[in-house]
């Protein structure tokens, strides 16, 4: 047998774990093009549906259009929620859906909803969600440099009437169809597909994935963040359940908040929003406490492999053709917010 330190070092006469980590990079970029390509599709379906192919069946069914109230784009106010809701479902889901036939992949198996626990869940859900709360401050720096730089940093509203109609349908589409939506996809379809290469990885290229989405500087920063802890607790509990909450409580918040202050002023706003914030950040220290006491791993990272590093992971999560339109579809849209709004 041969003395070289091939031979010594694998006696089984297998590829060293270098060559088996270039074979392993391929597959992972073969995998985040398809993956990114697919979010890309999502990206423009969901605006599309409501700008384009909506208006195309009104349109071909002899709807002439309502523009008695501005803003919602010939829509009547109930018909445009209508439409953004749908746009939503449909935007998200059909790429997935897609992605999943293509691969042959089940739904079981993509999309976990393991029995947790209801302690560790809720623990799970309050330690998420303060995260979240937390976000909320490096985003707010972002807004504070716009501002400094002469932009207004505003974002895009949507649109509303006091209608209770109205109303309902904005709070599902804003508090409701998201955090159903967007976790089977971000924290379904992509963190799990991601896994293989690594938890500790997935987690992060599926948070960076999660930021490009939103298209805007403030957003990439808060959802970047809030990405990260949500498919983080989704590999510990095995459930997206618990990120689907995360990112109910979200959201629910800032819809209750606006509606505080559409109906209430500021400063019964400002009162109820210090309420909240202390009681999510209360709550989640206890749970993080609670988690690190009771799971000695949950804060774990993944072990080093000296021949697939982070580093070249994320970069060939971007380095293929869709992993660019991403990035460039992502700097688009957020210069021209930063610049029109």
């Amino acid at each position: 047998m041969s003395n070289s330190p091939y031979y010594q070092y694998n006696p089984y006469n297998a590829p060293p774990p270098y060559v088996l980590a270039q074979g392993e990079k391929r597959e992972l970029r073969r995998t985040s093009n398809m993956l990114c390509w697919t979010l890309l599709l999502a990206m423009f379906l969901m605006t599309g549906f409501s700008v384009y192919i909506c208006p195309l069946y009104l349109k071909a069914v002899g709807y002439t259009g309502d523009y008695s109230v501005q803003g919602f784009g010939g829509f009547t106010p109930v018909l445009y929620y209508l439409a953004t809701g749908l746009g939503y479902v449909a935007g998200l889901a059909v790429p997935a859906l897609l992605y999943f036939a293509i691969r042959r992949i089940s739904l079981s198996d993509i999309l976990p909803f393991e029995k947790a626990g209801v302690v560790k869940t809720t623990a799970c859900v309050f330690f998420g969600s303060a995260v979240c709360m937390l976000a909320n401050i490096p985003a707010n720096a972002v807004v504070n440099i716009e501002t400094r730089f002469g932009f207004s940093g505003n974002m895009p509203d949507m649109p509303l009437t006091n209608d209770a109609w109205v109303l309902v349908l904005y709070g599902i589409t804003i508090a409701i169809i998201p955090p159903i939506v967007e976790e089977l996809l971000f924290r379904g379809m992509i963190l799990q597909s991601l896994r293989k290469y690594g938890d500790g990885f997935a987690v992060v290229a599926s948070a960076m994935l999660f930021g490009l989405y939103h298209g805007n500087f403030v957003q990439i920063v808060f959802a970047f963040i809030a990405g990260l802890v949500m498919a983080h607790v989704v590999v510990r509990t095995g459930s997206l359940w618990t990120s689907i909450l995360i990112h109910f409580i979200n959201n629910g918040v800032s819809f209750a908040l606006e509606m505080v202050k559409r109906f209430a002023g500021d400063d019964v706003t400002n009162m109820v929003n210090n309420i909240v914030v202390a009681c999510l950040l209360a709550l989640g220290f206890i749970s993080f406490i609670y988690l690190l006491m009771k799971d000695k791993h949950f804060f774990k990272g993944d072990s080093f492999n000296p021949f697939f590093k982070f580093s070249s992971k994320i970069g060939a999560v971007f380095a293929n053709p869709g992993g660019v339109a991403v990035i460039l579809f992502s700097a688009v849209t957020s210069i021209y917010i930063l610049t029109n709004y």
